[in-house]
């Protein structure tokens, strides 16, 4: 998808949501915005699904004010700290927090940028802080749970099989839900075993599958080929009543993970479609995958992003109550 045309829309959509349309606001808030996107988020070659997340969190951010009676333009620290409160109490956990007042930052710095004025009120208003540690942060699947999703989509109709090869990229190669549904049949070398996964910041990285994966995609290549309609370069195509032969994108790349966790009961909070990466990462370094390796699967810049992982395994691994239950003689 076109960076650009997706700006285009965020300001068309952010017009018809409500941006203010006062002197001191005027109908360009939404194209310097979109305008700073372009030019300045991720060094200007930000990707659609970034320029989504900031339009949609502006958007709110912009509704509250004017149910507040409040100029976004001319809004003060004292109001985004307001803002900051209804969050909080909107149940908000500090990371969705954090990322919803960075988009505000960055709204007023495009403000600034643009001359209508000199400071920006939400420079030091920061989220609360998340006190629980990283690796308690992070949610997975036991390994059994993993096991029984994997092979949860039975039978070899064409769903199955292009369900089989989605859970299999992400429950055991880790990829995010955007580099799945961004796949592209050319990505795919089934002779190496080798994926080419375009990630955040535009890198591609290449991943390499297991033998069992390569089976579960030939599969699904086998089926693609009476379903996806002519010019449908995407991987993975729509293979249900409505919209057959199409491009799956990332909400149906969701619907399919959430399917099977809700029927198999692994549904819970924080468990959805990431937590399929976290599972990947953790059980691979359980089995004792080297983290750097984890760290290139992944797509992570460095490997200190990886070591979370580790220090989960050493919790369960290197449990101290096992000792005391050894010492003691329970069991």
């Amino acid at each position: 998808m076109n960076p650009r045309k997706t700006v285009a829309k965020v300001d068309r959509s952010l017009a018809v949501s409500g941006a203010p349309h006062t002197p001191e606001d005027t109908t360009s808030l939404t194209e310097i915005f979109g305008r700073f996107l372009r030019l300045y988020v991720a060094e200007g070659d930000a990707s659609p699904a970034t320029i989504r997340t900031y339009h949609s969190q502006a958007t709110q951010y912009v509704a509250w004010c004017q149910q507040q009676g409040i100029s976004p333009t001319a809004a003060t620290e004292h109001d985004i700290i307001a803002y900051r409160k209804h969050l909080v109490q909107s149940g908000y956990r500090p990371t969705t927090m954090g990322l919803k007042l960075a988009v505000v930052r960055r709204l007023y710095e495009a403000i600034r940028w643009r001359g209508l004025r000199n400071d920006n009120p939400a420079a030091g208003v920061k989220a609360p802080k998340d006190r629980t540690s990283p690796e308690e942060r992070v949610k997975y699947l036991p390994l059994d749970g993993l096991k029984q999703l994997l092979t949860a989509p039975q039978g070899d109709s064409a769903l199955a099989r292009r369900n089989r090869a989605i859970l299999a990229l992400m429950g055991v190669h880790g990829l995010r839900v955007a580099e799945v549904a961004g796949l592209q049949t050319e990505d795919i070398d089934l002779g190496t075993g080798e994926v080419k996964v375009l990630g955040k910041g535009r890198k591609i990285r290449t991943v390499h599958l297991i033998d069992h994966n390569v089976g579960l995609l030939n599969s699904w290549l086998d089926a693609r080929q009476t379903l996806a309609l002519d010019g449908v370069c995407a991987l993975f195509v729509v293979a249900g009543p409505n919209g057959t032969g199409t491009a799956l994108g990332p909400r149906g790349v969701r619907y399919v993970v959430d399917k099977y966790l809700t029927e198999l009961g692994l549904k819970a909070e924080g468990i959805s479609c990431h937590a399929l990466r976290h599972s990947a990462a953790t059980w691979a370094r359980a089995g004792g995958a080297r983290l750097d390796a984890i760290a290139g699967m992944l797509g992570h810049t460095s490997v200190t992003t990886t070591s979370v992982y580790a220090r989960i395994v050493d919790k369960i691994t290197e449990n101290p109550a096992r000792y005391l239950e050894e010492l003691m003689g329970f069991g």
